[in-house]
Parts: structure tokens; sequence; C-alpha cells
């Protein structure tokens, strides 16, 4: 019989891959499902019990039903230990310490504790994770509960204080911030990210009054700082900072544009400690195994000696998840090569994940875990089909080595595409070559570098003079890779991808590995055609949909930013945010919503005032994305940040318009807009009572955007405009002020719902209770971005309905 037409897929050869998908899927499933840690102990151990009884009965009855039911019973089994474990890894509620601390948010208390580790944000702030061991409330009142605790420090524009490092005990005092969960659709959520390093509480230190290294030397917080100092002693103060990311993956020292520059040119890889530096310190112990085989013992011996070295390695990288997958994975591989068994890539790089997983069924979510494992398969899939049609003359020569290098990264770029997109927003063009240009002297400097430490502990000034290489190429390095970031075509912004983009990678990858198996790959192909057979019929799906209105009014905190999406899909803002020395909205929140959104223009934007809170996430706007027009409301201002957005957009010639009362904008032929103030009548000296005044009619359904009008804007729109103003949806001047929101003004508008946009601790104390009891007397339904984070709205111009994100 002919093989390729009888072939059928080894499942036996590859149980470890069979078994990981099974504990993924179970571990995904109780993410998603929550009936309770009982309940999955019940559901698990009656499906244990189905299977046994299947398994004996088929032994003594043989019928192909009971076989059937005694393989998918086992198969149940894995799922649902898979969700068991994982629900006895998640917190449903978060830790005494946490509900303690919370009864104290915004108010100080005394904290001791050992620093754990530390990061600076982009604002230039430091965040300290310490490891709690007392806490002073109330002055007097000591609580000795372990817990970690995000401590956030702000040494006003200056560097950390050198006695504050890695293992350091501090005493400090500390003002609680409240941690709040995501507060825009495809936002970050800084607060699940903490949960998931066990730290659920944050404050802000207000004075610090100790900070001393601990005398521990047997904690591996002392020997990573000790590994830290080697390195900036065989370093220059240029290039310490990224050769403590490059041999460690301590990118605390390095900036924010160092980061970016290595993500847009395809380099980030190195400086997350993994499979590349693992790969390095494995290798030498590949090259002498024919010689360890001539020992008795030598087998075990070498082998132990690798665990201690890849453990001693883990420990001074803060045995961070990528390393551990890394040396687990390459463990197996030298344990397999050395006792001569089954050296499969692919179920052994299974068997990691199954290891891992077991330990913290959580890291399945963990980024770095997602495109770690992606990664080896991308490679251990499509590589061996591209190396079939490459001549073996071709791939052993010196030339043929560094083609292989620029294969793999774009294997490796390729097959990770979907979740660069998701996680991060852009893709690196160059990566291939990048990798070409840096990956080969990595490979000799790595190791050299990492020798040198222990003899820099011994000889100083021998250590840093051998070290000259390994400083000349971390120059290099640092000045490629912001050369290269800068080129315009190295990187493209991507939309977010949905299901169907990942269900199409992953067919495609399928398809691929699938290519000399002549009979499966033609499953494959089908398997991918139809994927994007049904992602097209999905898409005909909606664009035979009534078309909609949609309109996010985002959670900027004290200040406004509204996106409005028009039925054919135009964008614009009303108003960006607000702008504070270490924060924009603009950076911070709209540009990330807007890439997560797959927007990369905006037809318009109206600013209703030159206010810091409406306007200042216009300078980072005009930067990152193309703007048709700026509306505003023509009313000058002597503000730093209002001259700044109109030297920028003239800059880059978009024209700037001021609109009055009675003007009208056109943006989508199904939607209008009608400007109702500022009056041209209007002489009073106040930008609020100056707001841009608008509304946007679609089909039956009205909104009116307010702005910051106060009362006497508003009469003034009474006296112009009368009933005109009565409207479905209002979003509520001035966050919510006493000085707005009149009974006049509310009696003619009357809206059916109305939408507050405020921060929730506020030193203005709004929304005032007065202003919120004239709201709440015209039976509005009223929403606020301080209580429930964006407020999204849609209408079909029949009805508007407020969909929750959250």
């Amino acid at each position: 019989m002919n093989q390729k037409l009888s072939y059928r897929f080894p499942f036996a050869k590859y149980p470890a891959i069979r078994l990981a998908l099974l504990l993924a899927a179970g571990i995904t499933l109780s993410k998603y499902a929550h009936p309770g840690l009982n309940m999955w102990g019940i559901i698990f151990f009656t499906v244990v019990t189905i299977w046994i009884v299947a398994e004996y009965l088929s032994h003594r009855i043989i019928k192909i039903p009971l076989n059937s039911l005694a393989i998918i019973s086992y198969l149940g089994c894995v799922v649902c230990f898979g969700a068991l474990w994982h629900s006895r890894f998640r917190r449903s509620h978060a830790p005494a310490s946490a509900r303690l601390l919370a009864a104290y948010r915004w108010k100080t208390i005394g904290v001791k504790g050992t620093v754990q580790d530390i990061n600076q944000s982009s604002s230039g702030n430091y965040d300290l994770d310490i490891a709690v061991d007392t806490t002073i409330i109330a002055d007097s009142l000591r609580w000795f509960e372990s817990y970690t605790l995000r401590a956030i420090y702000n040494p006003s524009g200056e560097s950390l204080p050198d006695s504050i490092h890695l293992g350091s005990a501090l005493y400090f005092r500390a003002e609680v911030y409240p941690l709040d969960g995501k507060r825009n659709p495809h936002a970050f959520n800084y607060k699940k990210y903490l949960a998931s390093r066990d730290i659920y509480s944050q404050a802000g230190i207000t004075h610090i009054y100790s900070a001393h290294q601990t005398r521990s030397w047997l904690s591996w917080l002392s020997w990573r700082q000790k590994s830290l100092q080697l390195i900036e002693q065989n370093f220059g103060r240029r290039t310490t900072a990224l050769a403590k990311a490059v041999l460690l993956g301590y990118k605390n020292d390095l900036s924010h544009r160092q980061k970016q520059s290595f993500s847009r040119v395809g380099l980030a890889h190195i400086m997350a400690v993994s499979g590349l530096h693992v790969g390095l310190l494995i290798a030498p112990f590949w090259l002498f195994i024919p010689f360890i085989w001539s020992f008795r013992r030598g087998k075990q011996v070498a082998l132990t000696l690798l665990i201690l070295l890849l453990f001693i390695y883990a420990g001074l990288t803060g045995f961070s998840a990528s390393v551990m997958r890394a040396s687990i994975t390459g463990g197996l591989l030298t344990y397999g090569r050395l006792f001569y068994k089954q050296r499969d890539a692919k179920n052994l790089t299974a068997a990691a994940a199954i290891i891992i997983l077991l330990l913290d069924p959580n890291q399945l979510f963990s980024v770095s875990f997602q495109l770690s494992f992606a990664a080896v398969y991308a490679i251990l899939l499509i590589l061996p089909v591209i190396q079939r049609f490459l001549p073996v003359w071709f791939r052993h020569r010196w030339y043929g080595k560094g083609a292989m290098i620029i294969i793999v990264s774009f294997v490796v770029q390729l097959g990770l595409y979907p979740l660069l997109s998701y996680y991060f927003g852009y893709f690196s063009l160059v990566s291939p070559l990048a990798n070409l240009a840096v990956v080969p002297f990595l490979t000799l400097i790595l190791p050299w570098a990492l020798v040198l430490l222990p003899v820099a502990a011994l000889f100083p000034s021998a250590a840093f003079v051998m070290n000259a290489p390994c400083r000349w190429f971390f120059i290099y390095l640092q000045n490629f890779t912001g050369r290269v970031s800068q080129w315009p075509w190295s990187w493209i912004h991507t939309p977010t991808p949905g299901i169907f983009t990942f269900l199409i990678w992953i067919a495609a990858v399928m398809f691929i590995a699938s290519i000399p198996l002549a009979k499966i790959r033609w499953k494959m192909l089908i398997l991918f055609l139809l994927i994007c057979s049904i992602q097209q019929a999905a898409k005909l799906y909606r664009t035979l949909k009534t078309p909609t209105l949609k309109i996010t009014m985002l959670d900027v905190g004290q200040g406004d930013a509204t996106f409005i999406s028009t039925p054919s899909s135009k964008h614009f803002l009303i108003d960006t945010g607000r702008w504070t020395p270490d924060h924009n909205s603009g950076r911070s929140v709209i540009l990330p919503y807007l890439k997560a959104m797959g927007i990369h223009k905006l037809n318009a934007v109206f600013l209703t005032h030159p206010h810091a809170d409406h306007i200042g996430g216009m300078p980072a706007l005009i930067k990152n994305i193309p703007i048709d027009t700026i509306y505003n409301s023509g009313f000058t201002y002597t503000s730093k940040l209002y001259h700044r957005y109109l030297r920028m957009a003239h800059e880059r010639n978009i024209p700037v318009k001021a609109l009055k009362a009675g003007d009208r904008v056109s943006l989508d032929p199904a939607m209008r807009i009608f400007v109702y103030g500022p009056s041209r009548l209007n002489h009073y000296a106040s930008a609020n009572q100056h707001s841009l005044v608008m509304e946007l009619i679609y089909g039956k359904t009205q909104f009116l955007f307010e702005g910051d009008a106060g009362t006497k804007e508003e009469k003034l729109l009474l006296h112009n405009y009368g009933h005109m103003l009565n409207t479905d949806f209002l979003k509520v001047a001035h966050h919510g002020s006493r000085t707005s929101s009149s009974k006049a003004f509310l009696r003619v508008a009357t809206p059916a719902l109305s939408g507050v946009s405020l921060a929730l601790h506020n030193r203005f104390r709004f929304p005032d209770p007065a202003a919120v009891r004239r709201l709440r007397a015209t039976r509005t339904r009223l929403f606020f971005t301080s209580r429930s984070g964006a407020l999204q709205f849609y209408s079909n111009g029949d009805t508007i309905k407020r969909k929750k994100w959250r």
C-alpha cells in the first residue's frame, strides 16, 4: 500500500503535546468559567470514575463504544484536572492584607520590609516591590503580616538613592493608594498584572526613615545585587544599563526609549533572558558530550553540573519565567542526549510547558509564556520544511550560516505576528537583518562577559581590561538599535487582531508544517481555507447589519475625552483629556485605545475650550496620528499647552478652525452636527463660558455635548435655541459642578441618558450634590466615569443603548 495514502498522524509519538494541549484547555476553561474549586473537584472525580469504569468494562467486554468512552473520559480527566488545578491557584478574593489596607485608602501608614524588585516608570517614578514584614497603623498599632507591596517613590527628578537597591531593608512612611482594574476598553489591566505577581496593594512613599543593606549572604537578592555591581564594575556608565539587561535580564535602568528601540528593531528577545542565553550556557556541554561518554559516571556528573549551573543562572536572573522555561527545556534535551533517550524537541518542549503549568497554571496567560512557546514551535514546525528546499552544501557554507540566522528570525517574526500585534501594536520589518547584525557577535560576547563576572570579584583591574570587547560591542549595539529604529520603514503599527486572525495563523502554520506529508497537508489546507471563508462570511454579516453610531466617554480622570465612531466609519474626538507634568491622556489613554481599535487616522478633533483637562492629549495625538481638522471655540488662551498644540498643528499643516453658534459640520452623510455655542454675542471672560456646545443627530437619536459650559452660557443657549436643546443623551457640563446643569436648562433638555466625566478623588470635590440632585430630578439615567470607568453608548438611529465592556 502507498505509504503516503495510508498516513496517519502519530499521536502516540507526541504524548506530551497532547497532554499539554488538554491541560491548557482545562486551565482556559477554568479562567472563563467560575463554578468554584469544590465544583471542579466534583466534576473531576466524576469523570475519573467514568474513565475507570469504562476502562475496566472495555477489558472485560470488548466493544468499540466502551473503548471510545474510555478514551473520551481519559481526555476529559486531563481537561478537568487542568481546570481544578487552576482553580486551586486562582484567588477569587484579595488576601486579608489587601482588604485591611483598602480600609486605609488615602491614609498614611508606616512600612518595614525588603526591596524585591525595582522598576522605573516612563514618568520618572520608581516602582519598588517590597516584601513587607511590619505594617505600622495609626503610628502605634503594629501588624506583623507578610505581604508584597508596590511602593511608588518619586525622588523629585533625582535618581534613586544609592542606599536603595535589591535586598535593601527599608523603613518608610507611605500613603495608601487605591488599586483599580482597567478603566477603559482594551486598556492594560494594571491591577490584574500586579495580582499575577501576588501584589494586591500599592502606596506612595512620602518619607524614608532608613535604608540599609541586609546581611544575609544566602539570599538570592544579595547575589543578584552583587552580580549587578560587578557588571557596573566591568562596564562604563554608557553601557552598564544595557549590559545588565542583556546579561541578567535586569531592564530597570533602561529608558523607555531604549526599550522601545529594541522592540521596534526586533531585538527585544536578547534582553529577555531565555532560550538564547540558556542555549549558550548549554552549548559547551554538547560539544564535550562524546568525551563525557567515555567516563563511567561522566553522564551523571555532567548532568548534575549542568543543572547546578542553570539553577545558579536562574537565581541570578531572579528566577524569571522565561529562563525557567528555557532551563527546563534545555535540561530535558541534554538529558536525552546524554542518556540516549528520545530527543524529539517538540515533545520535550511540551513537557517543559506541562512542568511550568503544574508549578503555576497562571503562566499560560502571561505574555512571555505565550511568546516563548509560540516562537519555539514556529521554529520547530516551519524551519525543517524550509530546510528541505535548501541544498545541503548551502547550509554548511559560511554564508549559509548567516542566511539561516535571517531565516530563523523571519520565521519567528511571522510566527509571532498575531501575538506581537495583540500585545504591542507594532511589527518589526528589519528584525531578520538586525538579528544577523547582532546575534553572531552576541554568541561570543555573552559567555565571555559572564565568565568575567567572577574574575571581576577577584581581579577587578584585569577583568575590566579583558572586558573591553564587550564594552565595544554594547556601544555598537546601542548605536545600531537607536539608529535603525528611527528608519521610517523599520517597523509598522498593526491593528489588534481578532479571534479569526489567531485561528488563520494557527491553520497556516500547521499547513506549512504538513507540506512534506502528502495526505495531511490537504486537510490542513482545507482547514485554512475554511477558516478564511468563515471570517469573510462574518465580515459580510457585519456589513449587512444596521449601521451604528458608537460613543465612548473615555475615563481620563479629572478631564474630558469622548471618542465617536460614525455609521460610515469616520472617527473623531471631542476633547482629549488632561495634562500634568508626569501624565497626559493622549499618550496613556487615547493612543492605546485607538491602536487597539485599529484606527490610524482621526477625521476631526473638537476642543470645547482650551483648559488643560480638555486639550491635554493634543500634543501626543498630533505627533502620533494623522488628523484632518482641529475645531475649537475660538477662545484665545495664554497657556503654553494651548500655544504648543497650535504651533504643532501649523508645523504639520493641520487646519485649525473656530466654530460659533449656527455653524454646521459635515463628517458623515448619515449624521448631522449642529453647533449651538459659543454665541457670537457671548462676552464673558471665562473660557468655560465660551465652551463649544454641539448636538449630534443620527436618525431619531440626539446627543448634546456641553464641554464645561456654565449657567451663564446655558442661559444664552436657552435664549437662542429653546426647545431645540431637547436631547436623548447629555454629556453633563463641567464634570458635574454646581455652576452647571441649571434647573432651567435641564427642564428643556430632559435627557434620557446622561454621562459625567470626572475622577473618583479630585480636589474640586466633583460631582456637586446639588447638581446631581437637579439631574436626577429629570429622571435621567445618570452614569459616572469615576464609578464605571469608560462609558459606551450605541445608537442604531432609533434607540440608544449602553454597552457594558467589563
